[in-house]
């Protein structure tokens, strides 16, 4: 009884040190010039954060399957975000006129928000573009509920085997449990 007794606690301290949560944040969002808050998320059923980037080729093999799967899960309670945290003057396509301009020309319908002085790259642990961080609302608080690459080939959706963050909502959206909540994302790093 007694060894019962010591798995359950550190199991339960495994799984409260392992969780993650965020607090709301605003941050501006070139897609329409406001100042978008996190907040305002607080009664959907999940938040999809993608830490992305105007310059890195994994962003534009990834720039198809994002705008499916948005328009896909939007109608069930799920928003998108992109943030792009690389410091404006890596290239023109980080600085906030290129950011604009990508909006425009792939006619986004989510924010796109610019926190430059990483903050919300620092809480969440984000390294790279394309980043994928799945948050379900809980009061005040979002709790990170998958955390890593879009799928399992950057290179060619047709190739996917593991669609990591589509299997991800769909479970939270039919409450079912999350199998994998956290995979190596790969991309470029945030510069």
């Amino acid at each position: 009884m007694r060894k019962i007794s010591i798995l359950i606690i550190v199991l339960i301290c495994h799984f409260t040190l392992n969780a993650q949560s965020i607090e709301a944040f605003s941050l501006p969002n070139v897609a329409d010039n406001t100042n978008f808050s996190l907040s305002s998320l607080k009664s959907d059923k999940a938040v999809v954060i993608i830490f992305f980037s105007g310059k890195c080729a994994y962003n534009e093999y990834y720039l198809g399957r994002i705008l499916s799967l948005q328009q896909k899960f939007a109608p069930q309670g799920v928003k998108f975000l992109l943030i792009n945290s690389n410091k404006g003057d890596y290239v023109e396509e980080e600085s906030l006129e290129g950011m604009k301009s990508f909006v425009s020309v792939n006619d986004l319908s989510f924010p796109y928000l610019a926190v430059k002085e990483m903050k919300v790259k620092n809480a969440l642990h984000a390294s790279r573009t394309p980043e994928v961080f799945v948050l379900e609302p809980n009061q005040n608080l979002f709790n990170v509920v998958y955390k890593g690459a879009i799928d399992d080939n950057p290179q060619s959706a047709n190739d996917v085997s593991h669609a990591y963050l589509q299997e991800t909502l769909i479970n939270l959206l039919n409450k079912n449990k999350i199998e994998v909540n956290q995979t190596r994302p790969v991309g470029c790093l945030i510069k």
